[in-house]
């Protein structure tokens, strides 16, 4: 994943501030991963000293709308037109291969803890669509449906593991 590529797309879907940006890498807000203040502003310099992003607008106490530029767009292109990583880095998933190392109890705990988060983030995600249904915007409609398929079966798998107490599949 490319913190790069995911605020090139934020701006080329529409403008935006740094304090916009920020907004859009809240984990409580977003299907788009979580990413430090400093990280965001460190690569929206690297964009524009790139010429792939530009001031646009500034505005009150120094804040600037940043765009993608022609260049930005064609990077962002070029990007989603390669072929994915898709390695998978979870460490729910890494752990779960080595479940069967533990005690039953153990097991149904980390279930149980596993299950609680991947419902929250479903939560988030339905409730961060309910705000922002009708505004202005991009929606992502897509990374949400697919948040939520992703979510949803990892939901089910904690909740087998839960229900069937533990013994081995």
């Amino acid at each position: 994943m490319t913190l790069r590529h995911a605020i090139l797309g934020i701006i080329a879907q529409k403008p935006s501030t740094g304090f916009e940006l920020l907004r859009e890498f809240d984990a409580g807000h977003s299907v788009i991963w979580p990413a430090p203040q400093n990280e965001v502003y460190r690569v929206l310099r690297q964009l524009k000293d790139e010429g792939l992003a530009e001031i646009v607008a500034e505005g009150a106490r120094g804040s600037r709308t940043y765009a993608a530029t022609d260049a930005g767009r064609a990077e962002l292109g070029a990007w989603l037109a390669a072929p994915s990583d898709y390695t998978l880095r979870y460490e729910p998933v890494l752990k779960a291969c080595f479940l069967d190392q533990t005690d039953p109890q153990s097991r149904i705990a980390r279930a149980r803890q596993d299950l609680a988060f991947f419902q929250e983030q479903l939560r988030v995600i339905e409730r961060t669509a309910r705000q922002k249904a009708g505004q202005p915007g991009p929606v992502r409609e897509d990374a949400r449906a697919m948040a939520v398929a992703l979510y949803t079966a990892l939901s089910g798998w904690a909740r087998a593991i839960v229900e069937e107490g533990g013994s081995e599949p």
